[in-house]
């Protein structure tokens, strides 16, 4: 089930005022936020981990990601294939190395096209099992709003590390 436009329209408004939310996603459930720093950082106080740790960056379309990563036919392969894949890759311009997700859900493309990229991560304390019913999403530490559609995914997206040419999840 999709959200519908009000739904869209409130976690648009929420995420463009610095919100942390709940958002459904093509795999699980994940803490969301505009991208920066301060975001960063509380999304990962949130989870009880390292305030520095990178988290994944969801975007609608490939020039989206571009402003992250370099596309080339792999990395564009890889991000449009039916499972729901994170990249780790970074611009050969730069040293930063990014996680890059391009979502297929049409409600959560809606989102990231009016925001811009997003981050994403599952909802759970680091360490522990992901959340994905709505009771324990919603009392989820005291994040004001919680989009719940139906039960997710059971597992998180896979993860493919081009630098490293390794599978991480």
């Amino acid at each position: 089930m999709l959200l519908n436009k009000k739904q869209i329209n409130l976690a648009v408004d929420m995420l463009n005022n610095n919100e942390i939310i709940i958002l459904p996603t093509d795999t699980i459930y994940g803490l969301s936020a505009i991208i920066n720093k301060k975001n960063q950082n509380n999304i990962n106080k949130i989870k009880k981990c390292n305030e520095e740790k990178p988290l994944i960056i969801l975007v609608a379309n490939f020039k989206q990601a571009k402003e992250f990563i370099d596309l080339n036919k792999d990395v564009k392969k890889i991000l449009k294939c039916k499972e729901p894949t994170t990249v780790i890759y970074k611009k050969n311009t730069s040293n930063l190395t990014y996680a890059i997700r391009l979502v297929k859900r049409k409600d959560l493309k809606k989102i990231i096209k009016k925001t811009g990229p997003i981050f994403s991560t599952s909802v759970n304390i680091t360490g522990e099992k992901f959340i994905n019913n709505k009771k324990d999403l919603e009392a989820f530490l005291g994040i004001k709003y919680c989009f719940f559609t139906e039960k997710s995914a059971e597992k998180p997206s896979k993860i493919i590390d081009l630098l490293g040419n390794s599978i991480k999840r």
